[in-house]
């Protein structure tokens, strides 16, 4: 598997950002060099042939004649002076002054400006200025590889010194890269050092702001997975303690049985073995359902109607009902609908109807209504048993917590799974007053589906 490292992507990207740049900035101080340069000597051109024509129309004026080769009073004194020229033609069309590196340019009658020409294979910039007065035609030039070569000298010069400098920015991006990276490292090192126990919130002083967020989240997970292992501690420690009564009770039972010489002795306490592997089973079943639920997080949800699932629940359930002859009636709006899991609702109806057959008495009555608000969907669940005290209310849904009514068969677990699983369906649970003045009564709220 390819590993990625920051470190080193961040080091590839600031260097080739670094690169890029650089080329960009030489091309533009080409192109900026290349334009002033060229205004600059086209200023220059313009300017020698109007000074030309200022001086040569004083000449003209006095009557006097210009040598047609003026090597002899210009001489070269610059070694770029060969490739700077100028021309002067009489009005007639005769040449009437030169420098010595000057080339035969066309004459043009009325043409004034700048023009770029080839002679010889040379390139040249020229300036023609016809003067008004004297009617003299003054061209000054210019060989283009002067003006290439300053342009590639300064092109040159700024470009060499940023690319000599390029070494010193990549060491420079490597040290600032590693010093900044460095609280991760030691994040890194914060969380390998930890055992699996220590899920202690790291410490928030001193960290990067950038970095903030993802130590946050590390907390939060920290805080989950303390609260997770709590709570399995804890669910462990009431199982183990739950499980250990009825195994004992069953263990007893059987040694009753072994050493037993009665028959009817014998048989009682097999039965009694019977009602404790029942009672047992059913506890097994009931932590496998909690467990289950407890390590649910994300649900697949779908579109319920609340009545049809109520109505499978009872026909289930009804026979332990009739052997205690409770009437248990359904009621309610035939379309109340709810986002859900369907199993996990169901065991949610199915707990709170077992409850309420359980503690209610024979001959008592369960009602269990469906209603739609603009809230969502409520399940109702009343019965006519004995009820719950107002002082144990608040501690009904803790798990393995028991009313005062400790002879009915129970796990206590039964209200712990509702409250789970309404949890996960961001559901609310509220009691209220039972049936005829008595027992219990369990509002379930949930959302309603959104389209």
């Amino acid at each position: 598997m390819k590993r990625h490292s920051i470190y080193r992507n961040l080091l590839l990207l600031l260097l080739g950002s670094v690169f890029i740049t650089w080329l960009i900035v030489s091309l533009f101080v080409y192109h900026s060099t290349q334009h002033e340069v060229e205004e600059v000597y086209d200023a220059q051109l313009a300017q020698n042939a109007k000074l030309l024509a200022s001086l040569l129309r004083y000449k003209v004026e006095e009557g006097k004649q210009l040598p047609v080769d003026t090597e002899e009073f210009l001489a070269d004194t610059h070694k770029y002076e060969s490739k700077i020229s100028f021309t002067v033609y009489h009005p007639d069309g005769q040449l009437m002054a030169r420098s010595s590196s000057a080339p035969v340019l066309p004459v043009a009658d009325s043409f004034n400006g700048f023009k770029q020409m080839q002679v010889d294979g040379v390139t040249w910039y020229t300036y023609s200025l016809h003067d008004p007065q004297t009617g003299l035609l003054i061209q000054t030039a210019q060989r283009y590889e002067v003006r290439q070569e300053l342009i590639l000298y300064i092109s040159y010069s700024v470009s060499g010194v940023m690319l000599l400098s390029l070494p010193f920015i990549a060491i420079l991006i490597w040290i600032s890269i590693g010093r900044g990276l460095r609280p991760l490292v030691k994040l890194a090192d914060n969380i390998s050092e930890r055992s699996i126990y220590q899920l202690k919130a790291i410490p928030l002083e001193g960290v990067p702001s950038e970095t903030r967020p993802m130590v946050q989240a590390l907390n939060a997970l920290f805080n989950r997975l303390g609260q997770a292992f709590e709570k399995e501690c804890r669910f462990t420690a009431d199982a183990a303690h739950e499980l250990r009564t009825p195994l004992a009770g069953i263990k007893t039972q059987a040694q009753v049985a072994l050493r037993s010489t009665e028959t009817a002795q014998r048989q009682k306490a097999i039965a009694q073995v019977i009602t404790g592997v029942e009672r047992t089973t059913k506890l097994v079943n009931q932590l496998l359902v909690l467990a289950r639920v407890d390590a649910e997080q994300q649900l697949e949800k779908t579109e319920l109607n609340l009545k049809p699932l109520c109505a499978h629940v009872i026909s289930e359930q009804i026979t332990s009902a009739l052997d205690k002859q409770i009437e248990v009636s359904l009621s309610g709006e035939p379309t109340s609908r709810l986002c859900g899991n369907k199993e996990l609702i169901e065991i949610l109806i199915a707990n709170l109807l077992n409850n309420a057959i359980r503690y209610t008495p024979e001959g008592g009555r369960i009602i269990v209504h469906v209603a739609h608000n603009a809230q969502g969907a409520v399940l109702e669940v009343r019965d006519s048993g004995p009820g719950i005290p107002e002082a144990l209310k608040k501690e009904v849904f803790d798990r393995f917590k028991r009313g005062e009514h400790q002879q009915i068969a129970g796990s206590g677990l039964g209200l712990s799974i509702v409250l789970r699983i309404a949890e996960l369906h961001q559901a609310t649970i509220q009691l209220s007053c039972g049936l005829d003045g008595t027992g219990l009564g369990i509002n379930v709220l949930f959302k309603t589906c959104h389209s």
